[in-house]
């Protein structure tokens, strides 16, 4: 079964450079501006270019994100979210719904875990408490053994950690294939060590898709809100951004706090009259394409 840690692939867009071969620097560019997340350039390094066609090139690269690992009831680390650039943390259920949209997904678990690295010994025979290094080298060595957190990942150090929860900066090894249409080269599948190729614009449909779906549903749970506020008052709430609205709605008017869309970004709201307006960008992030969502009633709310 594929890992979770094919976190990196979910956000690639198909994104074109000029030029007969595909340069470093540009391959680098273009990787850090997976779906505009603006990953820092120096944290990509691009190990290997490989062009089996003039139209077709083959990057392998090591990329530096952070990773945020969860211990299970069993005791083991296992890769719960991920965080490409300033984005919001991605859920590893959500990326696994969208990899395996098409095929059953079959829960799998190694039959033994991976070996822990025997400890150091001490370089003195005084009973200190350990340093800050020590304690993160320690660290470090409980995930980085943990037979739920895949081979691919390498940890290099932990931000944060609790007794349950981890924040980690890891380098993952990934390839990206590249395919040259006309005199651009744009960005045509990923793919994790040795498994198989994965197609960047059927992930980026599938997981699109269902982000569009919560978008509505997080929208519709605004309505409501701003409805039963309507009801109580008799009046739209009198407010300019979604901040002031959630506000002034939770928890009395409406009991979960919503005040982003299905990408993270805040939802715009206009109010005016007796009418209103709830908008997200949608997965491009602009105002006014076609996967805009928005809902906008055409008759006042309220009895």
């Amino acid at each position: 079964m594929p890992r979770p840690s094919f976190v990196l692939i979910i956000c690639l867009i198909c994104s074109g450079c000029s030029g007969d071969r595909l340069s470093r620097s540009v391959a680098r560019r273009q990787i850090s501006q997976i779906a505009t997340t603006d990953l820092v350039p120096d944290l990509i390094e691009i190990r290997e270019i490989t062009m089996p066609a003039s139209d077709q090139a083959i990057v392998v690269t090591s990329i530096t994100l952070a990773f945020q690992f969860k211990k299970t009831d069993s005791g083991y680390w296992d890769v719960d979210a991920v965080r490409l650039g300033d984005r919001d943390w991605i859920h590893m259920a959500e990326l696994l719904a969208a990899i395996y949209a098409s095929h059953p997904q079959i829960q799998t678990l190694p039959s033994a875990p991976k070996a822990t690295p025997p400890e150091a010994p001490p370089t003195t025979t005084l009973h200190v408490k350990p340093n800050e290094f020590e304690l993160q080298r320690r660290s470090m060595v409980e995930i980085g053994s943990s037979p739920l957190v895949p081979d691919d990942l390498d940890i290099r150090r932990v931000v944060s950690q609790n007794d349950v929860r981890a924040i980690a900066e890891s380098t993952i090894t990934a390839s990206f294939r590249f395919r040259k249409v006309g005199n651009e080269w744009r960005v045509e599948a990923a793919q994790l060590g040795n498994r198989g190729w994965i197609n960047v614009n059927d992930l980026l449909a599938t997981f699109n898709e269902g982000r569009r779906r919560d978008t509505s549903a997080s929208l519709q749970k605004l309505v409501a809100g701003i409805n039963n506020y309507r009801t109580k008052t008799g009046a739209l709430p009198n407010i300019t951004d979604i901040v002031q609205l959630t506000d002034l709605l939770h928890p009395n008017y409406m009991t979960e706090l919503v005040r982003v869309d299905g990408w993270g970004r805040p939802i715009e709201v206009g109010m005016s009259g007796t009418t209103f307006r709830l908008l997200s960008r949608g997965a491009d992030g602009r105002l006014g394409t076609p996967d805009d969502v928005s809902v906008s009633p055409a008759a006042p709310i309220g009895p």
